[in-house]
């Protein structure tokens, strides 16, 4: 086995929260288009408080 220093990796915290975005941007629309506005309120809702909840608990401001 070699032996290499150990160097820093790349920050990928960005591009994955882009695509979780997507991710979740593209289940709204799915759950917006199978069941309706509705519903796809009630879940965006809690996931807007619990991602409110998150930034104040770090310290950011949304």
């Amino acid at each position: 086995m070699t032996t290499r220093p150990i160097r820093a990796v790349e920050n990928y915290t960005k591009p994955f929260l882009v695509m979780a975005y997507v991710n979740l941007l593209s289940f709204m629309v799915f759950t917006w288009a199978l069941y309706g506005y509705l519903p796809a309120l009630a879940i965006g809702y809690p996931v807007h408080l619990f991602i409110q909840h998150l930034a104040r608990r770090k310290g950011s401001v949304i």
